[in-house]
């Protein structure tokens, strides 16, 4: 999955009335969005509020917007003037492939064209790493979350809200991901960059082409389906086979009947699973190794397992619908106006064609913009409908009722 793998008290009026910096690079300054900001910031439909600042800008972190060359040719204002970077911007993150990807793509190439130092926090997981910024024990300016660190932070008032149209890159964020379920309030808090989906995976030698839950419901296919053991997937994934919304149970009824549907379908379910699978590379042996002919699964780890030889297998977004996830870059509350200045350039720089493109197809994932390729198109988590067939976990609806939902998949899995 993700480097996330998951699994209010916000100042909407910081800074509303005070001018806005635009972004400078070393060599010259990017033009605001203009009129194009009013395409771009459609799919918002009033979640902005304010102007997205939490720090007031100052006469002193402002340079009058002069680059390298002399100066903008457009005529200064107030509120479009840019302004001096940071020489550091301190990013936080777990290792591994995701790293390598991002050294490689993306901080090189931005240390070489902008002149400041990427200094990497490494973090063992997303909920240690928010800990450790929550309480203030770390010196972080931007990090990834996944929807539910983005929720927390933001309701917790950790995160810093983002005005779009101080990101020029902003119009080609895909429509779904602009005003996101997991990003609470009237104010954006993060600039989504990929996302990936839990959908199905199955063996296509055995079961032919497949484009339904239901195969993971048939009776045919007893001891050969796994399933994700987490509750709350098992609410989310059967509340889509069941034409229901996972964040919104019982909308046609109740909340009662339908989470006691669900639970039903779950039990009726369980005969047929061979295994309730909890990891990446569990999973991917259980499909590997054909012990299991068709169930969930994530769309960058069965890509991965075809590419290593195993072909016989296949994946889909079923037709009823699947589970999605982003990884969304954020920054922290309470930087100084240089430090988020040099944040939101690194955020339009991430959004870039020619810097998304790469990093996502090394990272396997498909990118939350328009931009795409031949490499990011073949990727099973590629959804041509821009995300349109997913549906994302709205993480207050999750606390709401994981207690509920726990406690019953436990009795389930004992009895």
């Amino acid at each position: 999955m993700s480097m996330a793998d998951d699994n209010t008290g916000i100042d909407r009026n910081s800074g509303e009335n005070e001018p806005i910096p635009t972004l400078q690079r070393r060599r010259r300054v990017l033009k605001t969005l203009g009129g194009g900001a009013a395409v771009g910031l459609t799919g918002l439909s009033g979640c902005l509020g304010g102007g997205g600042s939490d720090d007031t800008p100052t006469e002193a972190d402002d340079d009058g917007g002069d680059d390298d060359d002399g100066g903008s040719t457009d005529t200064a204002t107030p509120t479009d003037m840019g302004g001096d970077l940071a020489d550091e911007l301190i990013v936080q993150m777990s290792g591994g492939h995701y790293l390598d990807s991002y050294k490689e793509k993306v901080f090189s190439k931005f240390e070489d064209e902008y002149g400041v130092t990427i200094t990497v926090n490494l973090v063992g997981n997303q909920f240690d790493g928010y800990s450790k910024i929550k309480s203030g024990q770390s010196d972080t300016d931007v990090t990834i979350t996944s929807a539910s660190t983005l929720y927390m932070g933001t309701s917790e008032d950790v995160w810093a809200p983002i005005d779009p149209a101080e990101i020029d890159n902003w119009g080609s964020m895909l429509d779904t991901f602009r005003n996101p379920v997991y990003d609470p309030g009237e104010s954006v808090h993060a600039v989504p960059t990929v996302y990936g989906t839990i959908g199905m995976a199955y063996n296509r030698d055995e079961l032919g082409e497949q484009d339904s839950w239901a195969a993971c419901w048939d009776t045919a296919n007893e001891g050969r389906i796994t399933m994700e053991g987490f509750g709350f997937v098992r609410v989310f994934t059967t509340a889509l086979y069941l034409g229901m919304d996972p964040n919104n149970i019982g909308a046609d009824s109740s909340y009662d009947e339908g989470i006691q549907k669900i639970w039903d379908s779950v039990r009726e379910q369980k005969p047929l699973v061979t295994k309730y699978w909890s990891t990446g590379d569990e999973h991917v042996r259980l499909f590997s190794q054909e012990q299991a002919l068709a169930g969930e699964a994530w769309g960058g780890r069965i890509f991965g397992a075809v590419q290593d030889g195993y072909d016989f297998l296949d994946y889909v977004v079923p037709k009823e619908g699947a589970y999605g996830w982003s990884d969304n870059w954020v920054m922290v509350k309470g930087l100084s106006e240089k430090k988020r200045r040099t944040a939101l350039t690194y955020f339009n720089f991430l959004l870039e064609e020619d810097v998304i493109v790469p990093l996502t197809e090394m990272l396997g994932y498909p990118p939350a913009t328009d931009a795409t390729s031949d490499g990011i198109e073949n990727l099973y988590d590629y959804d041509p409908s821009g995300g349109e067939r997913l549906t994302f976990l709205n993480p207050g609806y999750k606390d709401e009722h994981n207690d509920a939902w726990s406690q019953t998949w436990e009795e389930i899995q004992a009895g």
